[in-house]
């Protein structure tokens, strides 16, 4: 018997400054390019996005497994958050000192990040494991400081191509590496499981102050408690 997906989305003008994305997927198969995904769950997948008064956007998904054959749905999720910055030699990360990370480029081997901060000499692809729930991103060249807030994401994860992957992505830049740098919320090293009817809810709140509110001055045991 052939497989069938049905696809619908709706958009929604909200106060606030905010847009509702509802996305439906169900068995079947997508094809995309010359690739072909086969969609083995039925989901809802809803995305709020909310543009503040003065420039904070705060992202809310919520993900329902809409099953109706009693069939549990397992996933991982992050948002991919691209951030622009100066020269990435010249930024450092704070909020993931001493915690442990899986090392992408050595096959998801498990470290314990050892510096005071996170800076940036070499390719890195880490995910870091029980993350606060803010982290901060000091771009000291231009005295700006990204403070990301994240809710039902337990895990971060670091990421710059550095020289050499940069010039092998096909839509990436030779030099763009030195101007960005993604920290996304993410939950990858426990999937998350749904039962039917169940319904888990992730959030990513990105804003930017002067350095002065962070740098140097990031204690991790009070990012632990939101301090």
């Amino acid at each position: 018997m052939a497989l069938t997906r049905s696809f619908s989305e709706r958009f929604e003008a909200l106060p606030l400054r905010c847009i509702c994305m509802v996305v439906k997927l169900h068995h079947g198969k997508m094809n995309m390019a010359k690739s072909c995904f086969l969609l083995v769950a039925r989901y809802e997948f809803r995305l709020r996005v909310t543009l503040g008064p003065g420039g904070d956007l705060m992202l809310t998904s919520r993900i329902r497994n809409t099953n109706t054959d009693g069939k549990s749905f397992t996933f991982t999720f992050a948002y991919n958050t691209y951030l622009f910055v100066t020269d990435i030699s010249e930024v450092r990360v704070e909020g993931l000192e001493t915690l442990d990370y899986l090392d992408n480029l050595k096959g998801r081997e498990r470290f314990t990040e050892q510096g005071d901060a996170i800076t940036f000499e070499s390719e890195v692809d880490k995910i870091y494991l029980s993350t606060p729930t803010k982290i901060a991103i000091l771009d000291h060249e231009r005295k700006r400081t990204f403070v990301l807030r994240k809710d039902g994401l337990p895990d971060a994860v670091v990421w710059n191509p550095w020289d050499k992957k940069a010039k092998a992505i096909s839509d990436f830049g030779d030099d763009e590496y030195k101007h960005m740098l993604c920290v996304e919320a993410a939950c990858v090293e426990k999937p998350i499981t749904l039962k039917p009817g169940e319904e888990w809810r992730g959030r990513q709140e990105l804003s930017a102050v002067p350095s002065s509110y962070c740098s140097g001055q990031l204690d991790p045991r009070k990012v632990m408690q939101g301090g």
